[in-house]
Formats: C-alpha cells, sequence, structure tokens
C-alpha cells in the first residue's frame, strides 16, 4: 500500500487491487473462499490504513486460520453424520 500511494495510486483503487490479490492467491480454494478472501483483505487493508501496522494482520491471520483448522476438525464428525451425502 505504501508503494502504491508512493506511485500517486488513490486510496479505492488500492483497496480493490489489494483485496482482489488476497482474493486470486486463494481461487485454488474454489470462488467462494475467493470472495472471503477478498472481503477480509478489504479488512485488513483499513485495519492497516488505519493503524499502520502489519503484526495485528499477522495474528488475525493466524487466528482465523488456527480456528477454521481445528473447527473444521471438531466439527467435520457432525457433518459426516448429519448431512451424510454431501460431507462423505
Amino acid at each position: 500500500m505504501t508503494r502504491l500511494r508512493q506511485l500517486s495510486w488513490r486510496w479505492p483503487a488500492i483497496f480493490v487491487s489489494s483485496a482482489l490479490l488476497r482474493g486470486s492467491y486463494h481461487l485454488y480454494q474454489g470462488f467462494g473462499p475467493f470472495i472471503g478472501n477478498a472481503v477480509m483483505g478489504l479488512v485488513f487493508v483499513w485495519a492497516y490504513k488505519k493503524w499502520g501496522r502489519v503484526t495485528p494482520l499477522v495474528i488475525a491471520h493466524f487466528l482465523l486460520d488456527a480456528f477454521s483448522f481445528v473447527g473444521y476438525a471438531l466439527l467435520a464428525p457432525w457433518l459426516m453424520a448429519t448431512f451424510p451425502g454431501v460431507f462423505s
């Protein structure tokens, strides 16, 4: 974001391009995760613009990944039992 500002990019363009970049490197997961990560990219850009720090974003990303991983491990048996045709 700093470099884009130095190149005289305006904030709306920085928000959109940063969010789409974040979403695009999750496209291997599918279109849904692309949208989710693009939205999360908007939140992360906003947070960086507000606080000017990367550390909170790294911690937030770690927590999101950790809760997703642990949450799936805890929910997978229930999902497979409740929706056998979908999650088998």
